[in-house]
């Protein structure tokens, strides 16, 4: 009997490449306020500042709508650029809409495993922004429920954000939800703590400093399949 009823996917950087997304949109916004900035050099930058923020929100400190401006006021602060940071944040979305790509072996592991699990995507994300790569890549039939924190108003790892899936779930034994994603900080401390089982997707490929421990660790999202569900037909 397979160990798991309900898998929760986190989307970026498990599912679809946010990353890569992200710089190709950052440099698309930097080209359009000055083409001598460099995108190479400052988007490390940008991007300690995007987790910075992104830290208060999952804590419940800030909203999803002054995360969308705070996070380039600081930036452009930090740097000296003279920019709107509103104007800039619509800028980069446009980016971000229009160049969704995969993470690689990302649709094989779901077409492999959609027939033998019921499937939940779980994002901290923003819904103007994530429902764009959803349809473009047509992951809604994936998926039964796909929940954006965005809409719900509550982040993960906060509790709330689990007892809402667990209500849509229809309440399971926790043992028999599996969360799969790439942050430690929310995918995997905030399934630990709700008590369901959970699979760190090492996407960046950086060792676990943080005391945080998974049920499961895996290096490519394509072993999901035969090392953590067992699926070998």
């Amino acid at each position: 009997m397979q160990q798991f009823d309900w898998l929760l996917f986190d989307l970026d950087n498990t599912i679809l490449d946010f990353g890569k997304s992200s710089k190709y949109a950052f440099k698309m916004l930097l080209q359009s306020i000055d083409p001598d900035l460099d995108s190479d050099v400052l988007y490390p930058i940008y991007n300690e500042i995007n987790h910075e923020v992104w830290d208060k929100r999952e804590a419940g400190l800030i909203c999803h709508s002054e995360l969308k401006w705070k996070r380039w006021d600081l930036f452009f602060k930090a740097k000296n650029i003279d920019s709107n940071p509103h104007i800039a944040n619509d800028v980069y979305f446009d980016g971000i809409k229009e160049y969704p790509f995969y993470v690689d072996h990302a649709l094989d592991m779901l077409e492999d495993i959609k027939p033998h699990f019921n499937l939940m995507m779980v994002t901290n994300g923003l819904s103007e922004v994530q429902w764009p790569r959803i349809k473009a890549k047509n992951l809604e039939p994936h998926f039964e429920h796909i929940i954006i924190s965005d809409e719900i108003g509550v982040a993960k790892p906060q509790p709330a954000f689990f007892d809402h899936c667990h209500d849509l779930l229809g309440k399971p034994e926790k043992d028999r939800v599996l969360v799969i994603g790439d942050t430690l900080k929310s995918d995997i401390l905030g399934g630990n703590n709700f008590g369901y089982k959970t699979c760190w997707y090492n996407y960046y490929g950086k060792e676990n400093t943080t005391g945080i421990k998974p049920d499961f660790k895996i290096d490519s999202i394509k072993d999901l399949k035969n090392d953590v569900l067992q699926i070998n037909y």
